[in-house]
């Protein structure tokens, strides 16, 4: 009885304490309570503050945002307010940042003036994260950030345009490309920025970022997203780059030293990842393509790039009348043919014409190791069971093969620098054998209707082989059946990148078929989610490339 009132008692008086807290002073104590640090914004010194909005930003407390915002008014706590924002703050708290810019500092070493400039470039950040896109007042204070003389505003206040969508930047942001005083990193994130505002004006700026270099960088990857994300606008550019049509362009590439083969490939690539189809018969014509440089290996790795990036646009757009002008591309002579080898033999298992895969072994018996295995490859991924013989008869003849060559291959296959000769032909065999997987799965799956099928190869997209994992995308990807989708969707994330590829292509086929629409447009926040997790993963940077372009297309959906 004494305990019940004890309890009673207590219970009583914290009942007490909670009704007198605004009279008495009483301010939250629960570190995991928002409302505690709230209540510390206000209290204290200058370091203690600063730590409680650190503290609401790490929280997310979005309820924080206007008492944050009271801060920016504060210069010895704006910088961190200006942080916080955002991740916490909302378009409400836009004029806010504003009215904390500093827009008369300079360039300095000086504390006074670094800070300044810091706080600046937090506030540049934040405002594109939180501004009301297009806002005429909100764009003319981050385009006047971006004329600031500290790089480091510059690079936040570019960004921000993009993310803002400020259409009148695209002038200035299009004359950073060609400006030799500006940064690379500055560069580049203007033509990111170009490309998320998307206004065709912004398109020969982008040409030329296309081709040109600055202190060894290349602006080619964020320049060819750029193109590709303002879509059909770019279509008829290119094709105008690619068929020597733009007279302007012309004679800027001449007066500039850039390859018309660069500008071909380049053009390629980006028609590739637009997939219109008026694009075809020019893509067509550049699969002759013969370099005119007079020295012969130049001449001939300038035609093969041009060719193989033709090969590739070509079997993105899926069009079966090139397959067989493109099974007749490659060769494997030597090393230097892999990259076409590869190129020509993904185009033709994307374009689905089964009747090459035997002309791609046929061009494998003999030559370099990796130019081979690439064609191989390129049949294991495409072709039926009845190539199996033909690659149990190519792992035979490296078995028996000359010790010295078998050494040579086993170090370009395996990458090691030294082979022991009594493995070395074994390894190299087994390198073929390892290819007669996918084509042993093609077996597996044959029998039945495509109902039968589609279930088996939906069960081979768990397999422990990369490459049976990839033939069975691509097959789902063929049958087409809106309950491969959720599948094809993992097989996005795989660590393998044959398979993640054969993934990403086969959901592009399905963007016509509307049962998988809703499905689809789903997904695009996961795809977009993966992507923000593997940035900066070397590992994933050429895949990733292609599940950016997927993704954006989802997302249109």
């Amino acid at each position: 009885m004494a305990a019940t009132h004890r309890s009673l008692a207590c219970l009583a008086t914290l009942t007490a304490c909670a009704l007198l807290l605004p009279a008495l002073g009483c301010t939250p104590t629960d570190p995991k309570d928002p409302k505690t640090w709230i209540a510390r914004l206000n209290e204290g010194e200058v370091r203690k503050r600063a730590a409680a909005i650190q503290e609401l930003r790490k929280m997310k407390a979005k309820e924080a945002a206007e008492p944050v915002a009271a801060l920016l008014k504060e210069p010895q706590l704006r910088e961190d307010a200006a942080l916080a924002l955002g991740d916490i703050g909302g378009p409400e708290q836009a004029a806010a940042l504003l009215d904390a810019l500093d827009t008369t500092v300079g360039a300095g070493s000086d504390q006074v003036t670094r800070t300044a400039n810091r706080t600046n470039q937090k506030i540049a950040d934040a405002l594109g994260l939180i501004a009301p896109p297009n806002d005429a007042k909100v764009c003319a204070a981050v385009l006047r950030l971006a004329r600031a003389k500290d790089d480091l505003v510059r690079l936040s206040a570019v960004q921000s345009l993009g993310l803002l969508h400020c259409k009148e930047s695209v002038g200035e942001l299009a004359r950073m490309v060609d400006d030799a005083s500006v940064p690379p990193l500055i560069i580049k994130k203007a033509v990111i920025s170009l490309g998320q505002i998307g206004d065709a004006a912004a398109i020969p700026a982008l040409e030329h970022a296309m081709v040109i270099e600055k202190q060894g960088v290349s602006f080619l990857s964020e320049s060819s997203f750029a193109l590709f994300l303002l879509g059909a606008p770019s279509v008829q550019p290119m094709l105008q780059l690619l068929t020597d049509g733009d007279a302007a362009w012309v004679k800027w590439a001449k007066e500039n030293n850039r390859a018309a083969s660069g500008t071909y490939a380049k053009a390629e690539i980006v028609l590739g990842d637009i997939g219109d189809k008026s694009a075809i018969p020019a893509l067509t014509a550049k699969l002759s393509y013969t370099d005119p440089d007079p020295l012969p290996d130049t001449s001939r790795l300038l035609t093969g790039v041009v060719r193989q990036f033709a090969a590739d646009a070509l079997g993105r757009l899926r069009v079966k009348e090139a397959a067989a002008k493109i099974a007749a591309l490659p060769k494997a002579e030597e090393p230097a043919d892999e990259d076409l080898a590869s190129f020509a033999a993904n185009a033709l298992v994307w374009i689905g014409d089964r009747t090459q895969a035997k002309e791609l072994i046929k061009k494998a018996q003999k030559g370099a190791i990796r130019p081979r295995l690439a064609l191989v490859q390129g049949a294991a991924l495409l072709g039926d069971a009845s190539l199996i013989k033909d690659v149990e008869a190519l792992a035979a003849a490296e078995r028996k093969g000359a010790v010295a060559d078998c050494v040579k291959s086993a170090m370009a296959v395996t990458g090691a620098p030294n082979v022991d000769e009594k493995v070395a032909c074994g390894k190299v065999a087994d390198a073929f054998v390892a290819l007669e997987a996918p084509l042993a799965a093609a077996q597996a799956c044959s029998a039945g209707d495509a109902s039968a099928q589609g279930t088996c190869w939906s069960g081979k997209m768990t397999d422990s082989s990369g490459l049976v994992r990839a033939r069975a995308a691509y097959e789902l990807g063929r049958f087409a059946q809106p309950s491969s989708v959720a599948a094809l969707i993992k097989g996005c994330s795989d660590d393998d990148l044959n398979a993640r590829l054969a993934a990403i292509r086969s959901l592009e086929w399905f963007l016509g078929a509307a049962p998988a629409q809703a499905q689809l447009k789903e997904a695009a926040g996961k795809l977009a989610a993966q992507l923000a997790t593997e940035a900066g993963k070397v590992q994933f940077i050429k895949v990733d490339e292609e599940l950016k372009r997927l993704q954006v297309k989802l997302a249109r959906l």
